[in-house]
């Protein structure tokens, strides 16, 4: 009885392995988390796919090289990791082949707006191309803004900044100008921030920050226009 038993086990399991052999990619599943940034959506992705593997659906589904996909995935800006993973699912009367795409995209820090230029840039540094379908609420950078002065002086300041609380919650846009300075505008009040070159930032911040905190608490700051940081270990304000 048990060496019967052992035989219809070995039986089925050889059924089981041909008839999996022959299930077919009949769709694929893209999984994007809820709280992701959605610069591409589950319908692109997909198109992405198929696309680049243009006889993928209906192909056998052990013979699907998951790590070309992945691969293929990751040449995409917007996408910082893909995982692919065969999944076979039976029915009542037959089998059913999905190819899931785990899909985990780039944070953007900062976007910038300079010119024809519209973009995103992560903390890394890669910049991931503006959508329509989706803007993330980040901080904004516009005016002079080539790449290289977005990612060399731009980004270690803005992370610097989004990895502060307070500034975090005080600085809402970069602008630019021609001779590489930045004005920063404040999520509260009206004036206008003149920082100069985005270097010594951690001083300067330092500086601004007591002038918050301890100018502004008693005259209050909306009896100023402009700001300035420009001059060395100095903070000078411009009345309205």
């Amino acid at each position: 009885m048990f060496s019967l038993m052992i035989l219809v086990i070995i039986v089925s399991l050889s059924f089981s392995s041909s008839t999996l052999s022959t299930v077919k990619c009949d769709e694929i599943t893209v999984i994007i988390p809820e709280d992701s940034p959605r610069f591409i959506d589950e319908e692109e992705i997909s198109a992405i796919i198929t696309r680049a593997n243009t006889n993928l659906l209906e192909t056998q589904l052990d013979s699907i090289n998951t790590e070309t996909i992945e691969q293929q995935l990751s040449k995409v800006a917007a996408i910082k990791n893909a995982e692919v993973f065969r999944h076979i699912s039976s029915g009542e009367t037959d089998f059913k082949g999905t190819l899931i795409v785990k899909v985990e995209q780039r944070e953007p820090i900062f976007r910038v707006l300079s010119g024809s230029e519209d973009y995103y840039m992560d903390n890394q540094g890669v910049k991931i191309p503006g959508s329509q379908k989706y803007a993330a609420h980040v901080l904004l950078a516009t005016g002079k803004v080539d790449q290289d002065f977005a990612k060399e002086r731009l980004l270690p300041f803005v992370n610097f900044i989004i990895d502060n609380e307070f500034w975090s919650a005080q600085i809402k846009q970069i602008e630019v100008l021609g001779n590489g300075e930045i004005i920063l505008a404040p999520l509260i009040g009206n004036q206008l921030i003149e920082f100069g070159e985005p270097d010594n930032y951690q001083v300067k911040l330092r500086n601004l920050k007591a002038l918050y905190e301890q100018g502004f608490s008693e005259l209050g700051w909306e009896h100023y226009k402009k700001i300035s940081l420009k001059y060395n270990n100095q903070v000078v304000c411009t009345k309205n």
